[in-house]
C-alpha cells in the first residue's frame, strides 16, 4: 500500500469514529495490526530513503495513528519521536512523552539504542541555547531563528499553530539577556497584550533579567531603564508617536503580529486599519529601530509588503504551509432532503462523506434565528463531542455568544466546580453586578468571551479558559485575532456575523474561516484539531467560497498597502477640496480621510511631503503641495495642535481654535463639572464644520436627547473613579434586561468614553488646558495619580481601583518618575494576601500565582 492509500485508510477510521461520536451513525472502523505495521513500515522508509517527502503528510498519518491506535498494545513513543525528529518537527514529539524533560529539553530513554543516538543527532539541528537552557524548536522556526542575524526585515508566513510567535519570543529574549535593547511587539487586541506580556514575564523570571520592565502604554522613560518591552495595541503605538517627538529614542526591535489587519487600509470606515499602517510608516523612519518583523498566517509574498511597508530591499520571506497540528473540518450538508456528513482534510483532494442515519437530531439548517429548538440540537452535538474536550462555540454577534452560553447552562447538568471556578464567580459578582449573566454560565463550566467585557473579566476568563476550567466557550470573532484559547475544537454555525441581515452586515471571508478553523488544537497538547461546520449550505452560497476548488481549503492571502487605489479613484475630488480651504465634511465621507492626511503631511514635512506621500501611494504634484501649503500658512491653530491630532483636518482644528470660547473642565469636583463637559461636547455636536467629527467619535444613538445625557452622566462617573460594581447599583440596571444593559454600558465606556471621546475632546485641550491631566482621567476612568499609573501601565481598572482603596489610599504622593518603582514594591509586600484572581491580573509585574 502506498503512502497515500495509507492516509485515506486512516481517515476513513478518523471519520466513523466521529460520525458515531456525534451521534449521527452506528458503526465504527478500527485500526487492524496490518495497516498499524503497514504504517510504520512506510512512514520509516519514505523519511529515510525518499529525498522529497512531504512533511504535511507524515504528520497527518502519525497524527491520526498517536489518536485511533489503542496504546495498551502498540508503544509508538519511540517510533513517534524518531520519525518527528527526522523529518525537523522534534517539538510535536514532546505530546507522546510523558516523561519529556522540559529543562533539559530531552526525551525519556529508548528501547534502541541506535534509534536514540541517530534521534539525538537529529535533534542537535534543532536546538538552541538561551541563557544557558537549551530549547527545542522546530525547522520552520530555527529558520526564524537564524533570520534574525542575517536581515534587518522578516516577513513571516505561517499556519496558526507554526510556532512563529514562540520563536520570536525566545529569540527576542536571547537579544535582551546580551544586550540593552528595547522590544516594541503591536498586537491587535488587549486578549493579545495581555498573553504576549505575559508570555515575557514568564521568561524575565525564567532567566532573572535583570532592569526590565513591560509596558502596555507608551510611557516616557524618566528612570531610564535598560530593557523595555512595550506590547501595545496600535492605538497606544500611534498615540506614542502623537504626544512625543522622539518617543522610542533606543536601539530597538519591532514585531507587527497579526499584519494582514490593514488590508482595508484604504476603506473609509476601516479606522483600526490606518492607525495600523501609519504607525508602521512611522516606525520605518525610526532610525533606532534596526529590526523589523511582520507576521500573520498565510500571507502571499510577506517579503514584498515588508519591502513596501519599510523601504528597505534587506528582507526575507520565512514562509511554512506545514502544520504541527492536524486540522479536520466536518461538515453537515443536505443533498435532496437526505444530510450528510463530510470530512475536508488540507492534504487530500476530495471531501469524505457518509449519508446521516440518524437525521432527526439537526435542525436550524438553512436559517440564521437562535431559537430553542437550534440551542437544544447545539447543545446535544457539543454533549456528544465529550466532557473531556475543551470546545469554542462560534457567535456572530455577543448578544448571540451570551444567549448561546446562557442557554448551554440552564440545560447543563454538570454542577460540580472547581474551588477556583467558585472563587472567580464571587469575584465577578462582586466586581461587576450579581445578577452578572457570566456568573450563572460559569456555575456549569461555560463561559462567553466578546468585546463588551472589561479588562479585568477578560484577563481572568482567558486564564481560566487556559487552565481548563471551562469546558465550552461561545465566542465572536475575538477568536480569529490570534488568542491563543486552548481548545480541540470549533463549532460553527454559518459564514454569517449577523442574525438579521442589513446592507453593513458582515461575512466570514474564506480567508477568515481558515484562521478560525486554526484556532482548533493546542500546540504542543493535541496532534488534532477539529472544526464542526453546522450548515455547509450558507458557506456555499456565498462568491468567495464558491470560488474554491475545495469549500474549506488552506487560503492564503495577498494584501495590498497604502492609499494610491482610493486617491487615484477620487483624485479629482480631493484635488478640488485641496485647491481651496474648503472643510472636510459629511459629503467627502469616501474620501475625506485622505485631505486630512494630505494637509497633515504637508503641514508637518513642509518640502519633505512629495516623497513622504509617494511612500504611501499618493502621487501629487508639487504645484498642488505649494497650494496646500500656502492656504495653511493662512491657519492660526498652533502648529504643535495639528500634529497632536493627525486624524483632524487642520482646517477644521482651527475652526475650533477660533471658535470655541467656553471653559472647560479641569477637574473632576470641581463646580460645575458636568454642565462643563455636557456644553465642551454639544459645540463640537451643534457646529456645522466640526459636526461631522462629532458624529465620527459618537454612536448615532448617543448623540442626543436622554441617552447623551445618560453618556455624560456616565462618563462622569467614570472619571470619578467609581467601580463597574458602583455604577451598575443604580435601579437601571436591576431589570429583567440586566446583563444587555450592563454589556452595552461596558462597550460605551470601553470604545466611546475612553477611547472615541478623548479623541474628540483632545484638539480642545491641547488648545486651552495643554498641561491639563483631565483627559487620562476619561481614558483610564481615574482621578487618584497611583490608580491612574496602575491602569497606564497595564493593571485592569477595577483592579487597580481595588488596589489603590485597600492598599494605596493615604500613601504618600510621589513624584510621576517615582510611581511605578513603589507601586511595583508595594505589590510585591502584599502579593501573599491578594486574592488568586487578583494576583493573575499582576503575572506581568513578577507576581507569582
Amino acid at each position: 500500500m502506498n503512502i497515500k492509500g495509507i492516509l485515506n485508510e486512516w481517515l476513513e477510521i478518523e471519520f466513523y469514529k466521529i460520525g458515531f461520536k456525534l451521534g449521527f451513525i452506528d458503526k465504527v472502523k478500527e485500526p487492524d495490526t496490518n495497516l498499524i505495521y503497514e504504517t510504520i513500515r512506510c512512514l520509516d522508509r519514505e523519511t529515510s530513503c525518499t529525498e522529497f517527502f512531504d512533511n504535511n503528510l507524515i504528520i497527518t498519518i502519525i497524527a491520526l495513528m498517536w489518536e485511533h491506535v489503542d496504546r495498551e498494545i502498540f508503544n509508538l513513543k519511540d517510533f513517534i519521536i524518531k520519525i518527528l525528529s527526522r523529518i525537523g518537527y522534534p517539538t510535536s514529539a514532546i505530546i507522546v512523552d510523558a516523561e519529556f524533560e522540559k529543562d533539559n529539553c530531552r526525551f525519556s530513554n529508548m528501547n534502541s539504542l541506535l534509534d536514540e543516538i541517530t534521534t539525538s543527532l537529529n535533534q542537535y539541528n534543532n536546538e538552541v541555547n538561551v541563557g544557558g537552557k537549551q530549547f527545542l524548536l522546530t525547522d520552520f522556526q530555527m529558520k526564524i531563528w537564524d533570520a534574525f542575524d542575517t536581515k534587518s526585515v522578516l516577513g513571516i508566513s505561517a499556519p496558526t499553530s507554526a510556532g512563529k510567535s514562540f520563536a520570536l519570543l525566545l529569540k527576542t529574549v536571547d537579544i535582551l539577556i546580551k544586550e540593552k535593547v528595547d522590544i516594541i511587539y503591536i498586537v491587535p487586541t488587549l486578549s493579545l497584550v495581555n498573553q504576549v506580556s505575559e508570555d515575557y514575564i514568564r521568561m524575565i523570571k525564567k532567566f532573572s533579567i535583570q532592569n526590565c520592565n513591560i509596558y502596555n502604554s507608551y510611557v516616557f522613560d524618566k528612570e531610564k531603564i535598560e530593557n523595555r518591552i512595550f506590547v501595545l495595541t496600535q492605538e497606544k503605538a500611534l498615540a506614542a508617536f502623537m504626544d512625543e517627538n522622539k518617543p522610542f529614542d533606543k536601539k530597538a526591535i519591532l514585531i507587527v503580529d497579526e499584519i494582514q489587519n490593514i488590508e482595508h487600509v484604504d476603506e473609509h470606515s476601516d479606522t483600526r486599519s490606518k492607525i495600523l499602517y501609519d504607525t508602521i510608516i512611522e516606525f520605518r523612519h525610526e532610525k533606532l529601530v534596526y529590526k523589523m518583523i511582520i507576521s500573520g498566517p498565510r500571507i502571499e509574498e510577506i517579503d514584498t509588503l515588508g519591502k513596501e511597508l519599510f523601504g528597505k530591499e534587506d528582507v526575507i520571506k520565512l514562509q511554512t504551509n506545514i502544520s504541527p497540528v492536524l486540522n479536520l473540518t466536518y461538515s453537515i450538508s443536505k443533498e435532496n432532503k437526505k444530510y450528510f456528513l463530510k470530512q475536508y482534510c488540507a492534504i487530500n483532494d476530495n471531501a469524505k462523506y457518509i449519508e446521516i442515519i440518524k437525521s432527526d437530531i439537526i435542525n436550524g439548517y438553512g436559517n440564521k434565528a437562535y431559537t430553542e429548538e437550534y440551542l437544544k440540537y447545539l447543545a446535544k452535538l457539543v454533549n456528544n463531542i465529550g466532557g473531556q474536550e475543551q470546545n469554542i462555540i462560534f457567535a456572530p454577534t455577543s448578544d448571540t455568544a451570551s444567549k448561546i452560553a446562557s442557554f448551554m447552562a440552564d440545560n447543563s447538568d454538570i454542577n460540580k466546580l472547581n474551588e477556583k471556578l467558585k472563587e472567580l464567580i464571587t469575584y465577578y459578582s462582586e466586581s461587576i453586578h450579581t445578577d452578572y449573566a457570566m456568573c450563572k454560565t460559569l456555575e456549569h463550566g461555560i463561559a462567553y468571551h466578546h468585546g463588551k467585557l472589561p479588562n479585568h473579566i477578560r484577563r481572568t476568563l482567558e486564564k481560566a479558559i487556559s487552565q481548563r476550567l471551562i469546558a465550552n466557550v461561545a465566542c465572536t470573532t475575538t477568536l480569529m485575532q490570534g488568542v491563543n484559547m486552548p481548545a480541540q475544537n470549533v463549532i460553527i454555525r454559518n459564514p454569517h456575523l449577523y442574525i438579521k441581515k442589513n446592507p453593513n452586515s458582515g461575512e466570514l471571508s474564506s480567508y477568515e474561516m481558515a484562521n478560525l478553523r486554526g484556532r482548533a488544537g493546542r500546540l504542543l497538547k493535541d496532534f488534532i484539531g477539529r472544526t464542526y461546520v453546522l450548515d455547509e449550505s450558507e458557506f456555499g452560497e456565498l462568491e468567495d467560497y464558491k470560488e474554491q476548488t475545495d469549500l474549506f481549503n488552506e487560503v492564503t492571502k495577498e494584501i495590498a498597502t497604502g492609499y494610491s487605489k482610493k486617491y487615484e479613484e477620487y483624485e479629482g475630488d480631493i484635488c478640488s477640496v485641496l485647491n481651496t480651504n474648503k472643510i472636510v465634511d459629511n459629503t467627502m465621507q469616501k474620501y475625506g480621510y485622505l485631505i486630512s492626511y494630505i494637509r497633515q503631511v504637508v503641514l508637518k514635512y513642509g518640502n519633505h511631503a512629495k516623497e513622504r506621500l509617494e511612500e504611501v501611494g499618493i502621487d501629487i504634484s508639487l504645484k498642488q503641495i505649494n497650494i496646500i501649503a500656502n492656504q495653511l500658512k493662512k491657519i492660526s491653530v498652533p502648529y504643535d495642535v495639528c500634529i497632536k491630532n493627525r486624524y483632524w483636518d487642520p482646517m477644521v482644528l482651527d475652526v475650533i481654535y477660533n471658535e470655541f470660547k467656553l471653559e472647560l473642565p479641569t477637574s473632576i469636583s470641581q463646580k460645575g463639572l458636568k454642565g462643563k463637559f455636557d456644553n465642551a461636547i454639544k459645540f463640537l455636536r451643534d457646529n456645522e464644520k466640526t459636526k461631522h467629527m462629532y458624529e465620527k467619535y459618537i454612536p448615532k444613538e448617543f448623540r442626543s436627547g436622554q441617552m447623551r445625557s445618560i453618556m455624560c452622566g456616565l462618563a462622569i462617573s467614570w472619571m470619578q473613579e467609581k467601580s463597574l460594581k458602583e455604577i451598575f447599583e443604580a435601579d437601571y440596571y436591576s431589570d429583567e434586561n440586566a446583563t444587555e444593559k450592563i454589556d452595552s454600558a461596558i462597550e460605551l465606556l470601553q470604545n466611546t468614553i475612553s477611547f472615541s471621546m478623548p479623541l474628540l475632546l483632545k484638539p480642545m485641550y491641547d488648545m486651552f488646558k495643554k498641561h491639563s491631566v483631565f483627559l487620562s482621567f476619561l481614558q483610564t476612568g481615574a482621578f487618584q495619580p497611583y490608580t491612574r499609573r496602575m491602569i497606564e501601565i497595564g493593571i485592569p481598572r477595577e483592579t487597580a481601583i481595588y488596589l489603590f482603596n485597600n492598599y494605596f489610599k493615604g500613601k504618600e504622593e510621589l513624584p510621576e518618575e517615582k510611581l511605578v518603582d513603589s507601586i511595583k514594591l508595594k505589590i510585591k509586600e502584599i502579593e501573599d494576601e491578594l486574592p488568586y484572581w487578583v494576583k493573575v491580573q499582576l503575572e506581568f509585574l513578577g507576581v507569582d500565582v
